[in-house]
Formats: C-alpha cells, structure tokens, sequence
C-alpha cells in the first residue's frame, strides 16, 4: 500500500515510510475520539422518525462537525462520514438489523 501511494505521489518510498505512522497516529487518535460521539449522535438521530435517512445523515454530519470542532478535532470530511458509518454499522449489528 505505501508503495503504490508513494507511486501515486510522486515521492520516495521511505518519505512514505517516515511519514505513515504519524498520519495512521493521527487518525486513529482522532477516530478514537469521535465514534462515541458518532454513536450517541446516531442513536439520537435513529429515533427520530419525522426525518428522512439523507436529512439524518446531514444532521450527523453537523452535528459530529460541530462536536470534533469543540473537541479540538481538525477532522476531514472523510474522516466525519467514516465514523458516522462505522456508528450507524455499529447500531445495525447491536439491535439485529444487519
């Protein structure tokens, strides 16, 4: 995977090699931080029936923004909808939906 990003980049392998575990560090760090807030989120947005699925997600979104914010999170978009999934899975496989 470094290789083919390294490729993608345009820089040295080793550059990748130095700077992986600070990234992959950082995010983890970051995600460690927001899936609970994602999952209180999400289980407060399931139960809200006068809302459509896109307009539950959108909510989570800012919500989930405005709480990584506060937190001191610099977090990307990607970052936001990747615990917002990993929450909504999360409540899927705990009530036997999934």
């Amino acid at each position: 995977m470094k290789t083919l990003i390294s490729k993608i980049l345009g820089v040295s392998k080793s550059f990748i090699d130095f700077i992986w575990p600070l990234i992959t560090k950082q995010v983890g760090a970051s995600l460690a931080i927001l899936l609970p807030l994602a999952l209180s989120i999400v289980k407060e947005l399931a139960n809200n029936n006068n809302i459509t699925n896109s307009e539950k997600r959108e909510e989570a979104f800012n919500k989930l923004s405005d709480a990584a914010k506060s937190e001191g999170i610099n977090a990307a978009s990607s970052l936001i909808n990747l615990a917002i999934e990993m929450a909504v899975s999360n409540l899927k496989v705990s009530s036997g939906k999934e």
